[in-house]
């Protein structure tokens, strides 16, 4: 068991992980509430309490932690994270091409410029989104073709009557940028394969990504949760009091 979950995807990892975990310490909780308060009051004590908690947890993701009385605080945007701030491939093809940015017609001249001191650290990220770009390109035309590719997941060695291509084969040239209107950056360059083959222009846009996306979902989810479940808890408080100060009991069926 503890072998196959080890060759198991990273993915089905982190599922099984977070089941484990609810089923661990939340339903652990649960179990001891029900014991007191029964099935149904147990578990809306334990959802108005949880989301709750999660509203907070979630405050923390989106705003930070601000420092208070010279205890350093938490920056933003420290939870689960959504999409980088990435470079995106848009336009690539031999000779000049045409895309939903002008700028593309006149390169490599025009506004275009060689990398600057604000730029220059983007140059090796860029080469290696390009380099697997056409990378990607490339396996797509081999197998279209019959040709068997090699997993780049997987070590070489462990794959056999396949071909095993490098994206480092690929050379990119002539990296240039230029910001477009609306403040978007773009990136252009001419890339060709190694081993032989046509000069290909690309041109990739700086996307800024949405790293917070996952924290304001939470953050809303926790909310609505809590908003559900508050009412519920509410009603079965005041008829649990109803009860405890002379009501009638509700039928009794066994132990909770």
């Amino acid at each position: 068991m503890t072998t196959a979950l080890a060759l198991a995807p990273t993915f089905t990892k982190g599922v099984a992980v977070i089941v484990c975990s609810l089923i661990l310490f939340v339903g652990s909780v649960y179990v001891l509430l029900t014991a007191i308060f029964g099935l149904r009051m147990g578990y809306l004590v334990l959802a108005v309490s949880f989301f709750g908690w999660m509203i907070i947890f979630s405050l923390i993701w989106v705003l930070g932690q601000p420092s208070i009385l010279g205890v350093s605080g938490t920056p933003k945007n420290e939870g689960p994270r959504g999409t980088e701030p990435h470079w995106q491939v848009f336009a690539a093809g031999t000779g000049a091409v045409q895309s939903k940015y002008p700028e593309t017609k006149s390169y490599p001249g025009g506004r275009w410029q060689a990398p600057n001191a604000f730029t220059k650290p983007s140059v090796d990220t860029v080469d290696a989104v390009i380099q697997s770009y056409l990378a990607q390109q490339a396996i797509k035309e081999l197998q279209s073709k019959g040709t068997k590719v090699c997993n780049p997941a997987k070590p070489p060695l462990t794959q056999l009557g396949c071909f095993n291509f490098d994206p480092t084969t690929f050379s990119v040239e002539d990296v240039e940028f230029v910001t477009a209107k609306g403040s978007t950056q773009l990136v252009g360059t001419h890339a060709a394969y190694t081993l032989g083959g046509p000069e290909v222009t690309v041109f990739a846009y700086r996307d800024k990504g949405d790293v917070p996306i996952y924290s304001y979902a939470f953050l809303i989810a926790s909310v609505l949760g809590f908003l559900i479940h508050l009412p519920l808890l509410d009603k079965a408080e005041r008829k649990r009091k109803a009860i405890l100060t002379g009501g009638t009991a509700p039928p009794w069926f066994g132990p909770a």
